[in-house]
């Protein structure tokens, strides 16, 4: 009688998933020897029978026909995530009774008025579910989390979820811990196991534009008109002439991988099974003969120096905290990956009008030291807020000046936030304008269409190498017309990821080119930096009025090359800024300083490099500055570094710039 209910009640739901056009009896839930399956019975009939009976039911499942499993799961967990994740409970574990792979799909409780093991063809070693994308495991820690209460505390905490009490559709709640209360994610919440409207018994698509399954919960505000959700390149690696658009989340995520990285990103580990964020990116932004489709960074980050995106994995980009955070792997390995400065979600091409284009979205630094977001404070962060978020207080602090500075002495040390304080005496003018307003500077920029209130980026020197030509601006293009290559920090082939080349080791080059300086040249004009006199056409602030040697910068770099070797880092070391000048005092108007701030005035850079030597007794080689004459001395000793013969010594050599120059 048992045997003839229960296949009533299968006949039921199969008519019914039938009329509805869901083809139930045709799924792989079919495990009846008239499924379609690879997993099905030898010579049992009865569809439903594999899960449900009408008597003598699992207690506390509803009809449920088998075991639950007695194993200790491994649940998902992830830096992003907010939620408390432990031991599957309710429909969640039925579905793990045959997914897990620890009891056999044909063992069930009543089969007859008996318990029973029914015969299956297709399943693995011990009647068990098969290897292959079904066979969940107990490791869940590469599978979306379930089993976890979804209330309003959470969705506040996450900030990127809908409230619990619109869950009232297809996509809904299920009883977790607490029964009778519809408070949790199951695996019912996206999978019917009845229904076949969509791929893998899903509730709604996995892909499309709109009505996607994961924005049914997951709120990203930016997504719409996104370079990621408005992208037509078509995506080959899911499907011939399926575009980014359409794939939708499914381009970069699946709800259950094998890649094994948090976040569930679909390539989110290498060959070797280690975590790697950046692999996801790289199947869209790799070379065209990996299979890439648009801008190549893959290429960029193996190049001689890099973001070390691949040197150090399993790296959680997180920053989700009101203060910066200062990650417990920090002080092991430099570290870095793709969210860390980009959000995919939000994401958009550079400079699109209204936007914080390729940082959409992300949290930052500001030069305060504060916390802040473009959404949430209502603006854009700037370029140099995203590097804040390492090159400044964490850096500095949590990894240290001596892992910070190059191997090679060259990058002086430092927390770059402070650096670029636009209350410094003297920076490169990232945050804000500079403060060395002079002529003579303005007119050295002004053949690059800048002027000394001009605002750079960090990328204007920091970037990939792509151009070719002594200049950067006017002359020769940098990035090909077709964009092809991204711009950026993530890898060049000069030191310190300079988008070209600068002479930064002592001694310097024996004879003048100016592609020994092209970084340099990029924004200061090379012919009024190395033009002999003010008629030739040199604008500069290092020039001898009182001696008559015309410009200075013209008789180290071009006329006396070959002897004293200088490079402009000898005496602009730190071309940042010079907050920390620790080889240079400063003498204004008579009083000496220890640092250029508190000499209150314009100190244009000066900062001299380690081998640069005092004389007379001072402690560090003197800059000296009398702010109603405009005459300059230096008190030092150069022209060769330490281990080789002694230099010349600057015993008060005067300098005064004839115009153009301001306190």
């Amino acid at each position: 009688m048992i045997r003839s209910l229960v296949l009533a009640l299968a006949l039921v739901a199969v008519s019914w998933a039938q009329a509805s056009g869901q083809g139930m009896v045709s799924s792989k839930h079919n495990l009846s020897v008239s499924g379609s399956g690879p997993v099905r019975a030898l010579s049992e009939t009865q569809i439903c029978v594999f899960c449900h009976t009408p008597h003598n039911a699992n207690p506390g499942a509803p009809l449920w026909n088998r075991s639950l499993s007695g194993a200790t799961y491994t649940p998902y967990a992830s830096g992003s995530l907010q939620a408390t994740v432990g031991q599957p409970n309710g429909y969640s574990r039925l579905c793990l009774s045959c997914h897990d792979g620890t009891i056999g799909i044909g063992s069930v409780n009543n089969l007859g008025a008996q318990s029973a093991t029914i015969n299956m063809q297709g399943a693995g070693p011990g009647g068990v579910m098969p290897p292959g994308n079904t066979l969940i495991g107990t490791n869940l820690t590469n599978d979306h989390p379930v089993s976890f209460l979804f209330n309003d505390s959470l969705t506040t905490a996450d900030g990127e979820l809908v409230s619990p009490s619109v869950l009232t559709g297809p996509i809904r709640l299920y009883e977790g811990a607490s029964p009778g209360v519809r408070d949790s994610v199951q695996c019912t919440t996206c999978h019917d196991p009845h229904l076949t409207l969509n791929p893998k018994f899903l509730k709604k698509p996995f892909t499309g534009r709109t009505d996607n399954l994961c924005l049914t919960c997951h709120v990203k505000p930016g997504w719409s008109g996104s370079s990621h959700e408005s992208a037509t390149t078509k995506f080959f690696p899911l499907g011939s002439g399926t575009s980014v658009a359409d794939l939708s989340c499914s381009a970069c995520h699946t709800p259950h991988t094998k890649a094994g990285a948090p976040r569930l990103l679909r390539e989110g580990a290498t060959s070797a099974g280690a975590p790697a964020i950046e692999e996801t990116c790289y199947r869209c932004h790799a070379p065209t003969a990996q299979g890439g489709i648009t801008f190549d960074v893959k290429t960029q980050f193996a190049k001689f120096k890099h973001h070390p995106i691949a040197d150090y994995l399993g790296h959680e980009p997180v920053f989700t905290t009101s203060t910066p955070t200062a990650e417990a792997v920090l002080n092991t390995s430099k570290h870095v990956e793709c969210p860390d400065c980009h959000n995919p979600h939000r994401v958009r091409a550079r400079n699109t009008a209204g936007t914080g284009g390729v940082y959409e979205g992300m949290r930052a630094i500001d030069l305060a030291g504060a916390v802040v977001q473009d959404v949430t404070l209502g603006r854009h962060i700037s370029e140099y807020e995203i590097c804040f978020r390492c090159h400044g207080d964490t850096y500095a602090t949590v990894i240290g000046t001596t892992v910070q500075g190059d191997p090679s002495g060259i990058i002086p040390t430092g927390n770059k936030r402070t650096e670029f304080q636009t209350a410094n005496s003297a920076f490169h003018p990232v945050a804000g304008a500079g403060r060395n307003t002079s002529q003579n500077l303005n007119d050295q920029l002004s053949p690059n269409g800048l002027s000394t209130s001009s605002v750079i980026r960090c990328t204007d020197c920091h970037n990939n190498n792509f151009f070719s030509g002594p200049s950067f601006r006017g002359v020769v293009s940098q990035y090909p017309a077709n964009e092809a290559q991204p711009k950026g920090p993530h890898g060049s082939d000069r030191f310190n990821l300079l988008r070209a080349r600068v002479w930064n080791v002592l001694p310097g080059p024996s004879s003048w080119t100016s592609a020994n300086f092209d970084l340099c040249f990029h924004c200061h004009d090379v012919t009024r930096l190395t033009a002999r006199r003010t008629g030739d056409g040199a604008r500069t602030n290092f020039y001898d009025s009182i001696n008559g040697k015309d410009n200075l910068h013209w008789v180290h770099l071009i006329d006396r090359v070959s002897k004293s070797q200088p490079v402009c880092k000898s005496c602009h070391y730190n071309i940042h800024s010079n907050v920390e000048a620790s080889n240079t005092q400063y003498n204004v108007n008579g009083i000496v300083y220890s640092t250029p701030n508190a000499a209150g005035i314009p100190t244009r850079l000066i900062n001299f490099h380690p081998n640069v030597r005092p004389i007379g007794g001072r402690a560090k080689p003197e800059w000296w500055f009398n702010t109603s004459t405009k005459e300059r001395r230096c008190y030092l000793q150069c022209h060769q570094p330490n281990g080789t013969p002694l230099g010349a010594t600057m015993s008060g050599f005067q300098y005064r710039p004839p115009s153009g120059d301001l306190p």
